[in-house]
């Protein structure tokens, strides 16, 4: 028996920003119902104008009387699959996102441009960075018995298009690399496709060429610093299937591939994979998971420091698998670790960023030919500018944190607002005449660089020299083509970087985020020293690692210089364990903005209130209210309501929305 075709479309309308309720029931005409498709953009009338909308869902009946009428389909093929549409519910569902800024945050803007009426774009070709020429012989991919032994059940998954999660656990250098080619390579040979997360975009320029070694002219790259027209035709390249293997950063999990058979996400507890800073505030490791059981896929978390929820899960909560590799490839041992301890330097009377032990070692690795990294997780001359008079530091208009000096026309930069000013002669609170700048940062480093070591050839990658679109390719390939010998950087050279004639690593600072006021601190800052680490040693010649930190007794720093993952997380789990944090609770953040304080304040005030009264059978704490950790940011006061429990569905329902409020579930 054949079914009838759908009366109504549920749709999300394609506004900037979407309106209240977001999704909206019209009535299909009659020449529209054998056509429609999930996925499809219509043309809608919307008040007393015409726009675009994502049709999510087709019904054969709705509880609306008097629907107005679709007008016709703006893209004949559809722009999402239907397991798009369902991923894209639950996020909004999980995440507590409107629906429409998770569909729109699927579709690249360039896709969603013109006017109702217009002709859809079709032209597709291989973007700057995916379209490699093919190999003339693709290599054969050979894996050590220990990389076999964790690819089977991967291999099986794949052949089987089981819904498996796997932890891929392995140390820096331990060839997670060579598993995540062999399980593409038994999903393309299914017919099938694969995702692969990256944390960072300076490591696209190398995924993408081993990659591309492997499979050529099937490599797509989509993540945020391609421009508009860059990222809509590779886009269109996976949508039409003529390239089925996709690389990116968080956002490529939202790829349209046709035919999905494994999803692989690397350094998987790397940050950058939480979406913070707008809507939809997603998490791409907890899509990506999803997408695989969504799809009956496998789904594959790789790192050596994995978040401590993921190696929980997989260690005592079951559900996911462990899978390890404890050794480097090749038998290569891990860089031993050493420790200045900074408080001694300062009793030397040593003021420079570099200890002299790291001083004397870079000078001697430069000499025998070798390159080294000097990793700073911070920006900049100088973190603050102080006044010696009153001593105030120079802070930002917009936010309540101080401003960071920058070599280049002296200036005072924020790296929250954008706000910047050239450094005063006096004083702006009490005209004082002695302003000094504390705290190193990357451009500080580089300058005592240059001038410790004039001849060698030295480059630095954070933030302020990638802005252009090529600068982490071009960093990179000069690096890793010895055309310089010292690279110094922020957490863009932490992860990944495959460099064999790195012999030395120093870390600056290694206390930067040690001491931060996040339950996380310690496992950020053990993660972040263990991945910089593990960039030396990858060659023939020996190395070593320097770590400069006035902690040296803190667990995370210990543990980071034994490489003991392991040990560290039995230590820290225990004490979430008693704090019951996460993964030994669930929490949700939310936030209210305001441009007066006391606004801010007094609804989270008023709101915790209510909400522990719901809270209360159901155990979940409500802490709070408090200022954010950056109470004032880009003119806003900003206040915090915290709730910590197992089971928040009592209270999720219930969380105040609307404008100036935000929820982040999940936070990391």
């Amino acid at each position: 028996m054949t079914k009838a075709p759908p009366l109504v479309a549920r749709v999300v309308p394609d506004l900037p920003s979407g309106p209240p309720g977001g999704i909206y029931d019209y009535a299909i005409p009659e020449e529209m119902r054998s056509q429609l498709l999930l996925g499809q953009r219509v043309v809608a009338p919307f008040g007393r104008r015409r726009i675009f909308a994502f049709v999510v869902e087709l019904l054969e009946r709705s509880e609306i009387d008097q629907l107005k009428v679709l007008e016709g389909i703006r893209d004949p093929v559809p722009l999402l699959f239907p397991h798009q549409i369902s991923l894209a519910r639950w996020i909004s569902s999980h995440y507590l996102s409107p629906l429409p800024e998770v569909i729109r945050a699927m579709v690249p803007p360039s896709l969603r441009t013109g006017k109702p009426g217009g002709r859809p774009r079709t032209k597709s070709g291989p973007g700057r960075d995916g379209g490699t020429k093919g190999a003339s012989v693709v290599p054969d991919l050979v894996l050590s018995s220990a990389q076999e032994a964790v690819f089977a059940p991967i291999r099986r998954a794949v052949l089987w298009s089981s819904p498996e999660e796997f932890l891929l656990f392995g140390v820096t250098g331990s060839g997670k690399t060579e598993v995540y080619l062999a399980a593409i390579k038994a999903a393309l040979e299914q017919g099938k496709g694969a995702i692969v997360l990256i944390p960072e975009i300076s490591l696209t320029p190398q995924t993408v060429a081993r990659f591309s070694i492997h499979f050529p002219d099937r490599v797509a790259v989509l993540h945020s610093a391609l421009s508009p027209a860059e990222r809509g035709r590779e886009w269109r390249r996976v949508r039409a299937g003529e390239a089925d293997v996709v690389i990116g950063s968080r956002s490529a999990v939202f790829a349209p591939m046709p035919n999905i058979g494994v999803v692989i996400v690397d350094e998987e507890d790397s940050t950058s994979y939480k979406q913070y800073d707008r809507l939809p505030r997603y998490q791409a490791v907890e899509v990506a998971r999803r997408l695989g059981r969504i799809l009956s896929v496998p789904v594959v978390l790789g790192s050596a420091t994995p978040r401590l929820e993921t190696y929980h899960q997989a260690r005592e909560l079951g559900g996911m698998k462990m899978l390890r590799l404890p050794g480097r490839y090749g038998g290569r041992p891990l860089p031993p670790v050493s420790v200045v301890d900074l408080r001694e330097e300062l009793a030397w009377g040593n003021r420079s960023p570099f200890s002299r032990r790291l001083s004397a070692a870079v000078a001697t690795t430069l000499s025998a030919g070798g390159q080294v990294i000097l990793f700073l997780n911070r920006r900049g001359i100088s973190s603050v500018v102080l006044c010696r008079s009153c001593g105030e530091a120079l802070g930002c208009p917009n936010c309540s944190v101080s401003l960071t000096l920058h070599q280049s026309a002296q200036l005072l930069s924020c790296h929250y607002c954008g706000h910047q000013v050239l450094l005063p002669d006096l004083c702006p609170n009490c005209d004082g005449k002695i302003l000094r700048a504390l705290g190193a940062g990357t451009e500080r480093v580089e300058a005592e660089a240059r001038s410790l070591w004039p001849t060698a050839r030295i480059l630095r990658m954070d933030r302020d020299t990638v802005g252009h679109r090529d600068a982490h390719r071009d960093i990179y390939m000069a690096f890793a083509e010895r055309r310089a010998d010292l690279l110094i950087g922020t957490q863009m050279v932490a992860k990944g970087w495959d460099l064999p004639g790195v012999r030395l690593v120093g870390i600056v600072n290694a206390d930067i985020a040690l001491h931060f006021p996040d339950f996380r601190a310690s496992e950020r800052t053990f993660s972040l020293l263990t991945q910089v680490a593990g960039r030396a040693g990858r060659g023939d010649e020996p190395a070593e690692v320097i770590l400069q930190t006035y902690s040296p007794e803190h667990p995370a720093v210990l543990r980071a210089v034994d490489h003991d993952y392991e040990k560290f997380a039995e230590v820290e789990l225990e004490a979430r364990r008693q704090m019951r944090f996460p993964p030994f609770s669930r929490m949700i953040v939310i936030t209210r903005s305001a441009a007066e304080e006391e606004v801010a304040r007094g609804e989270c005030e008023r709101e915790a209130v209510r909400l522990r009264a719901l809270a209360a059978p159901s155990g979940v704490e409500i802490l709070g209210p408090s200022p954010a950790f950056i109470p004032k940011l880009r003119t806003l006061y900003r206040w915090q309501i915290s709730l910590r429990g197992v089971k928040l569905e009592a209270v999720r329902d219930h969380l105040p929305t609307g404008r100036g409020w935000s929820v982040d579930v999940d936070p990391s």
